[in-house]
């Protein structure tokens, strides 16, 4: 992915220059993150439970991964705090996380900063070459 498709993405976040810069410097700095950060877009599903009990799915797509969660595109604002299942469906593998942001993009949908509960390498398997990607092995 194209660093100029994530600022064309995020330019039109809640309409603000700065938001923008201010989102663009976080996806891309890589200082305070507790694992490398590669800008990647991966189709993903996400998975929820809707107030009144009913299981509800959407696809979305990342705009920046690492091991321990991802910057997601998607159609519905999920409420910070939320709990989703997010499922790389190339792998199957699944992991469940908290919304920590979301904002409207320019594009209409929302930039969604995604947490997992625990370190999820595995969800990202063979996509790009970090070291701190790597896989444990038993």
């Amino acid at each position: 992915m194209r660093k100029g498709y994530v600022r064309s993405l995020l330019r039109g976040i809640d309409g603000q220059g700065d938001e923008e810069d201010r989102l663009l410097a976080e996806v891309a700095s890589t200082d305070r993150r507790r694992s490398q950060r590669a800008m990647i877009q991966v189709p993903v599903e996400i998975h929820s439970q809707s107030p009144d009990g009913r299981m509800l799915r959407q696809d979305a797509f990342t705009l920046a991964v690492n091991s321990h969660g991802c910057l997601l595109s998607m159609g519905v604002r999920p409420e910070p705090g939320a709990r989703l299942l997010l499922v790389n469906p190339k792998t199957g593998v699944e992991q469940a996380g908290k919304v920590i942001r979301a904002e409207r993009s320019r594009d209409g949908g929302f930039a969604v900063a995604f947490e997992f509960d625990s370190p999820r390498p595995q969800l990202w398997s063979g996509m790009f070459p970090y070291n701190d990607f790597k896989i444990p092995r038993p």
